[in-house]
C-alpha cells in the first residue's frame, strides 16, 4: 500500500514538472518578437537590359543565356543620298550575356568599328521592394580590347629623347622630327610627338615609321575599361526612370586632342559621364523611350558631345525590339563618352535599332 501511494504521487509529481516545462517553452516562444516579413519585389523597371546606348538596372532571369544585336546606321545628314544614313557608315555589335544567378551576368561582344571586343560583368546589389526599399541599384563593367593591326593605334608617344640618329635612316624625316618636337616643347609644353605627327611630316617612309612604331607601342595601348553605378525606380505602372554615374579610362589617348577638350589635362585618359533614362509604357508590350548622357570631364561646346535617344521599344517575355534615334554610334559605353563627334545640337542624329533574345535553360 505504501509503496502503491509513494508511485502515484511520483507520477503526479513527474505530471506536474513536465506541465510547467511545457508551459515556460510556450510563453518563452511566444516572447520571441515575429521577424517582419521581407517586402515582395516590385517589378521590373525595364523590360530590357539595354535602353538605346545605355545599360539599365535589370538582368533576365537565372541561368539565362541573351543575344544582342545592336546596329546604328550613318547621320542623316547627307538626306536622300544615302537614304538619310541607311546607306552611309554604319557600326554593328554582336554580343551573348548569360545569367549564372539572379543577380550575376557576364558577357562578351565584338563590335565593327575599331574591332573592339569586350568583356562585361553586371551585378544587381539592391533591387526595389513594394512599400519597401525605393529604388534598384546594379553595377556595370566591362574591359575592351581594341584589336586592328597596331599601325592604326598611332597615338603613341615619341619621346624626345629616343636615339632618332639610330632609329631614322632618312636625314630629311629625321630633321622635320627634331624640329616638330622642338615645335611640341615651344607650344604645347610637351617633350614628345605623336606617331600620327610623324606620319604626316616630310621624308616619312614606311621602313623608319616602322621603326619608330615598334620602339613606341605597347599591348596595353589596346585597353579601355568602364564602370557604372545605375539607380532606377518603377514609379507606377507606366513610367520608369533610371540615374548612373560612370567612370572610364584609355590607355591610350591622343594627348593634344584630350588635353584641348578635358577640362584637366590629368583626366586627359580619362572621363565621368552621368546619364538618365525614362520609360513610359503606352501598351502592355510597347514603351516610348528617351535617355541623355553627358560627359562631364570635358568641355561643353567641344566633342566628346552629349548623347541623345528617343525610340520605341517593343517586348515580350523573350524578345525586345528597339528602334530610336541617337547621336553616339559607339555601341559600347566608353566610346560613346569618350568619342562621340555627332553633335546633336546641329542634327548629327542616326538611325538605330537593338533585338534581344533570351534563352532560359
Amino acid at each position: 500500500m505504501h509503496t502503491y501511494t509513494m508511485g502515484k504521487i511520483k507520477r503526479i509529481l513527474l505530471g506536474f514538472m513536465f506541465l510547467i516545462i511545457g508551459a515556460g517553452m510556450a510563453m518563452a516562444q511566444d516572447s520571441i518578437p515575429e521577424q517582419p516579413a521581407e517586402k515582395p519585389l516590385a517589378k521590373a523597371a525595364f523590360e530590357s537590359n539595354y535602353f538605346i546606348a545605355e545599360q539599365t538596372v535589370v538582368l533576365p532571369p537565372a541561368r539565362t543565356l541573351e543575344f544582342i544585336l545592336m546596329h546604328d546606321f550613318g547621320t542623316i545628314q547627307n538626306h536622300w543620298k544615302d537614304l538619310y544614313g541607311i546607306w552611309g557608315s554604319s557600326n554593328i555589335r554582336f554580343g551573348l550575356n548569360y545569367t549564372i544567378t539572379k543577380d550575376l551576368q557576364v558577357g562578351f561582344g565584338t563590335t565593327r568599328k575599331k574591332l573592339l571586343q569586350d568583356f562585361s560583368l553586371k551585378y544587381i546589389l539592391a533591387r526595389q521592394r513594394k512599400d519597401g526599399f525605393p529604388v534598384s541599384i546594379t553595377f556595370y563593367g566591362n574591359v575592351a580590347l581594341d584589336c586592328r593591326n597596331k599601325s592604326a593605334l598611332g597615338n603613341n608617344k615619341l619621346a624626345s629623347d629616343l636615339d632618332y640618329n639610330a632609329l631614322v635612316t632618312d636625314s630629311t624625316f629625321r630633321s622635320n622630327i627634331q624640329n616638330q618636337i622642338i615645335q611640341n616643347d615651344t607650344n604645347e609644353g610637351l617633350n614628345y610627338i605623336t606617331y600620327n605627327q610623324a606620319t604626316g611630316l616630310a621624308g616619312n617612309n614606311t621602313t623608319d615609321l616602322s621603326s619608330l612604331f615598334d620602339q613606341t607601342f605597347k599591348a596595353s595601348y589596346r585597353f579601355s575599361y568602364y564602370a557604372e553605378f545605375m539607380f532606377a525606380r518603377r514609379f507606377c505602372k507606366m513610367f520608369s526612370a533610371q540615374f548612373a554615374v560612370s567612370w572610364l579610362h584609355y590607355n591610350l589617348v591622343d594627348d593634344v586632342e584630350m588635353s584641348n577638350n578635358h577640362v584637366s589635362s590629368s583626366m586627359k585618359n580619362n572621363n565621368i559621364t552621368i546619364s538618365g533614362i525614362g520609360r513610359i509604357k503606352v501598351s502592355p508590350q510597347t514603351s516610348v523611350m528617351l535617355s541623355y548622357s553627358q560627359p562631364i570631364a570635358t568641355y561643353t561646346n567641344t566633342a566628346p558631345w552629349p548623347n541623345f535617344g528617343a525610340g520605341v521599344e517593343i517586348s515580350t517575355s523573350t524578345h525586345a525590339f528597339q528602334i530610336f534615334l541617337t547621336s553616339a554610334t559607339g555601341l559600347l559605353p566608353q566610346e560613346n563618352s569618350m568619342y562621340n563627334y555627332n553633335n546633336p545640337y546641329k542634327g548629327y542624329i542616326v538611325l538605330g535599332f537593338n533585338i534581344t533574345r533570351l534563352w532560359t535553360f
